[in-house]
């Protein structure tokens, strides 16, 4: 009799041990399911005049069809003064927004649109010192 409920105590604790297992399985999969979609691809890089900096106007896309696309310009460069993150945001496509970037200098970028309603953001603070200069445009068509 002692020896059925150590037997049944014995496969009340194994079971246990993988039902649990697999409950933990299934949630991990479910979590790692959940995990954002997006996809950052640069679709233009505009070196300024001595290459060192790169002005980058990259698109983002969290797919689905009902999600549109939204971009950003970013300076990257080995010189930490002359980067800087987010510095126009829009949504859509630069096409979309008639985005243009270029440089008048090593340290100063300009970034032109044409269709102000695309714009998300306009940030001048995402410069990481005053030695990178942005100047901001917007041409009517």
């Amino acid at each position: 009799m002692q020896s059925t409920i150590k037997k049944t105590l014995f496969n009340i604790g194994g079971y246990s041990f993988w039902i649990l297992l697999v409950c933990w399985g299934v949630l991990f999969l479910i979590l790692k399911s959940c995990q954002t979609l997006c996809h950052h691809t640069v679709v233009n890089a505009v070196s300024s005049p001595n290459g060192e900096q790169v002005a980058e106007i990259s698109i983002g896309d969290c797919g689905g069809a009902t999600t549109d696309f939204f971009g950003s310009v970013d300076v990257k460069s080995n010189n930490p003064k002359l980067r800087a993150e987010n510095l126009f945001t829009f949504a859509g496509r630069p096409e979309e927004t008639g985005l243009e970037v270029y440089w008048v200098n090593d340290n100063e970028l300009v970034i032109s649109v044409s269709d102000l309603y695309k714009a998300r953001t306009i940030n001048p603070n995402g410069r990481k010192s005053a030695d990178l200069k942005v100047s901001y445009q917007y041409r009517k068509l």
